[in-house]
């Protein structure tokens, strides 16, 4: 019970910190055993609501956090620049859109908008694996070169099955083709997806973009697609103050372009 709340506390000592926190600093503010509080910041690290810097040091919560709750008091509540790019995106194209970050050596999904053929679960289980998936290799091309291969022996170390090992040097020619075309699109068994990831910024957490879809209609009309996402990601670039300010809160203009799919779908989306 007491880990519990301390969890909870932690969380929102960030809040009003509004910054990043050493083992040290949450310790000394929040009068915890520093022992504890590094084995507690450190589940949160494992669990994908903070992350660490090794060189300072520090956490910072990640984006997961603000999403836990973002179905809460809709539509009294303004939604963030992410969650409104990602929203617009399932509206313009009518494709389920989820969002995901690396966690470590793991794929993370935080969100989903979904449509009525594709359900949020049905979204996070379309993709688990930072190689052999769109949105993960999407994740791994915004790392440099020497993390990218740092990662992938990690990974293929951690494999059970011989046939899900990946070459690095294939791998890092997939991972110089999706920085030229700057998406993946796989289309594989029952779903496809196309992904994409934002520029790094500093006031922004690495996170990407996965639209994802089983009618087949993503392929055929791949390219109308790939437009509307990037006009609405590279706004994104716009919509974050630098490091250290008050988040300014963003509600995504929509555009009122058909989605291609079938009208009952648009309805039922609503």
């Amino acid at each position: 019970m007491k880990s519990a709340v301390r969890v909870l506390e932690i969380l929102e000592y960030f809040d009003r910190r509004r910054g990043r926190a050493t083992v040290g600093d949450v310790a000394h503010d929040l009068d915890y055993p520093q022992s504890s509080t590094s084995a507690l910041m450190r589940s949160l690290v494992a669990v994908g609501y903070l992350s660490y810097d090794a060189y300072e040091r520090a956490f910072l919560p990640t984006h997961r956090l603000p999403l836990l709750g973002c179905w809460l008091g809709e539509p009294f509540f303004q939604e963030g620049p992410m969650l409104g790019v990602a929203r617009e995106i399932a509206d313009r194209t009518g494709f389920a859109v989820g969002i995901a970050r690396r966690n470590v050596n793991k794929l993370q999904w935080m969100h989903a908008s979904t449509t009525v053929d594709l359900s949020v679960d049905d979204v996070f289980a379309s993709a688990t694996s930072l190689l052999h998936s769109a949105v993960g290799l999407s994740l791994m091309a915004a790392l440099d070169d020497r993390q990218v291969r740092a990662l992938v022996h990690r990974l293929n170390a951690d494999v059970i099955d011989l046939a899900d090992v990946v070459s690095p040097t294939d791998l890092m020619t997939r991972i110089g083709d999706i920085r030229r075309d700057r998406h993946v699109f796989t289309n594989g068994g029952e779903i496809a997806m196309l992904a994409m990831t934002p520029p790094p910024s500093d006031a922004m957490e690495t996170v990407s973009f996965a639209i994802v879809d089983r009618s087949g209609l993503l392929a055929e009309h791949l390219t109308d697609t790939l437009n509307v996402a990037r006009e609405c990601i590279a706004r994104l670039s716009g919509a974050y103050p630098p490091p250290g300010t008050l988040a300014l809160r963003h509600q995504a203009t929509r555009c009122h372009i058909e989605p291609h799919t079938q009208p009952e779908l648009r309805a039922a989306q609503g």
